[in-house]
């Protein structure tokens, strides 16, 4: 299982310089293209006096070390305060890497997940200039950095490094829910209920918002979610921020029935005229004439009349009709889904 077995003398003599001279290659490339201040610098005896005159230990110092081990780092931090750090990184005999085993302190800018804004890739090797012991300076933000080893096989080497907002921001996120949709009489909703969250935090930020539906396991909100299954239900919900405060659970509770069928159907709609009538059926001095309809389904709307061809008005009450002669009335009804009843007279 060992994937780097010791060396004998003579091949170790031939390799250790090509080695110790591609661990200060790699470390000079990366060096370079790091976007903070972040300049690698040996800690060895011999430069300490110039270094540190040149670019000082900064006052949080964060250490890892690594051994013959390429599955685990020997140690490594796991909490920082956001800010200015040194990150120290020793793979050496004192550490103990008797095997000549090579590793690096990688942290990783490719994924969303972490933080990204620190690029740092440090090959060590005990036999390399400095003694596998490597420094360099970086500029902490909160929130989570994921570090690792990137030489293949050592892959069990990685952790998360946890940076908070250095003491300033210890309150958790708000967070509100508002619910949606349409509603029956009862306050339950029709057909579907869609839950929106709103998260704030003034120190940090936001970092997370989250839900769980009816019971489940969190997950990640990224936009409203819709629950459109019949019957009772809750989400709820918390939101995290880039210290690390999580806010506690909330929950909203709200019903979803049936949408009613659709109704396609138009009123019903009858006419009654009354009033004293001659021996001929005419009606002395005046007729009233009382509309009346009815909708089983979504409901009457309205009622509309005309009274001798003229334009449809509205329907409130009987209408008398007072002068002499022929007269009809037009009528029909429009239910609340907008089926309009075809006119009669």
């Amino acid at each position: 299982m060992n994937a780097h077995p010791p060396p004998n003398r003579r091949s170790a003599s031939r390799l250790r310089r090509p080695v110790a001279a591609l661990a200060t290659l790699a470390l000079l490339l990366t060096t370079a293209l790091s976007p903070s201040p972040a300049g690698a610098r040996p800690t060895d005896p011999e430069r300490s006096a110039r270094d540190t005159a040149a670019a000082p230990l900064q006052a949080q110092v964060l250490t890892w070390t690594a051994g013959d081990n390429f599955l685990a780092y020997r140690s490594a931090p796991t909490t920082a305060v956001a800010g200015p750090a040194t990150l120290v990184f020793e793979n050496s005999a004192a550490t103990g890497n008797t095997t000549g085993m090579q590793h690096t302190l990688t942290f990783e800018t490719s994924d969303p997940a972490y933080n990204s804004d620190v690029d740092v890739n440090i090959l060590a090797d005990p036999t390399d200039a400095n003694g596998g012991r490597w420094t360099v300076d970086v500029v902490l933000s909160p929130g989570t950095y994921r570090y690792f080893c990137s030489i293949p096989g050592h892959g069990g080497m990685t952790g998360l490094l946890v940076v908070d907002g250095g003491g300033s921001d210890t309150t958790a996120p708000t967070v509100t829910a508002a619910v949606t949709g349409e509603k029956d009489a009862t306050g339950a909703y029709l057909g579907s209920a869609t839950v929106t969250l709103t998260a704030a935090d003034s120190g940090s930020g936001v970092d997370r918002v989250e839900y769980a539906l009816d019971g489940g396991a969190y997950g990640t909100y990224s936009a409203p979610v819709t629950v459109n299954q019949p019957g009772q239900h809750t989400v709820s919900y918390r939101a995290t921020d880039k210290a690390g405060n999580t806010s506690s659970p909330q929950q909203v509770a709200f019903t979803v029935v049936e949408p009613p069928p659709t109704d396609t159907t138009a009123p019903t709609v009858t006419a009654a005229v009354t009033g004293q009538r001659d021996a001929a059926g005419a009606y002395v001095g005046s007729a009233t004439v009382t509309l009346t309809a009815a909708d089983t389904e979504s409901g009457v709307d309205r009622v509309e009349y005309a009274l001798d061809g003229g334009a449809y008005g509205a329907y409130s009450a009987p209408v008398t009709v007072n002068q002499p002669g022929q007269h009809t009335v037009s009528y029909r009804a429009t239910d609340k889904a907008g089926n309009t009843s075809s006119p009669q007279q």
